[in-house]
């Protein structure tokens, strides 16, 4: 489902993913309330779960669902006031907003989450410095990682294979972006454009490769692993 074409009436569900022995998704509301999660049980029964000021759960971009880790569904939610921010849906099925963070500059918007190293890693909006890598961490803390050209736009990371360029993408693209104990990353660098970054597993962050040499991106995406 395209979620980004108009609406004509209708639940419209988009972003299902199944956690704990349910389904879970993004659908529109009869009022005023606009899209708001949905969960299907196993029973058949489908429930409107939240019921907070067009929310908007999404999956936060770029093909990939909503995200397990630690026990529970992580996604990206208006909050009233504070713009979008990282969501949790608990195992005992509370949702709890995560973060209030650049509430003055349209909020997180937390976007290509991935597990990695015992970590939930997403782009998030910083404000001035622009989109950066972040890590939820087992604790539940969220750190900022990276502030990767921060005058220009950011950092803007995103797994290699979830192709956000040409019309590509990899609808899972986890597998074939983490290999050799290591994270592949896309990443705009300040003198290099958007090129191949490495976050490895203790947390380094490398620009791996200046594929097209100079100011030109290579913009590398939707890679897949070979024998």
């Amino acid at each position: 489902m395209d979620r980004y074409k108009p609406r004509r009436g209708g639940l419209n569900p988009a972003d299902i993913t199944d956690f704990n022995g349910n389904a879970w998704f993004s659908g529109d509301t009869a009022g005023a309330l606009g899209r708001q999660l949905y969960k299907l049980g196993f029973d058949g029964s489908v429930t409107q779960w939240t019921a907070i000021n067009n929310l908007d759960p999404t999956v936060g971009g770029n093909g990939v669902s909503f995200t397990d880790f630690n026990n529970a569904m992580w996604f990206n939610g208006n909050a009233p006031g504070q713009g979008s921010q990282l969501y949790k849906l608990g195992f005992d099925g509370s949702v709890t907003k995560w973060t209030a963070l650049n509430t003055g500059g349209g909020g997180l918007q937390p976007a290509n989450m991935f597990e990695f190293a015992g970590a939930l890693w997403f782009n998030g909006n910083t404000g001035a410095g622009g989109q950066q890598l972040f890590k939820l961490g087992a604790d539940g803390s969220v750190t900022q990682w990276t502030a990767i050209n921060p005058g220009g736009g950011g950092f803007a990371p995103q797994l290699v294979s979830q192709g956000a360029f040409f019309g590509l993408g990899d609808q899972d693209s986890t597998p074939s972006s983490i290999f050799e104990n290591a994270a592949w990353l896309s990443g705009v660098s300040p003198t290099s454009g958007r090129e191949l970054y490495k976050l490895g597993a203790d947390g380094s962050v490398t620009l791996w490769k200046d594929i097209n040499p100079g100011a030109g991106s290579s913009f590398p995406a939707d890679w897949a692993r070979f024998a």
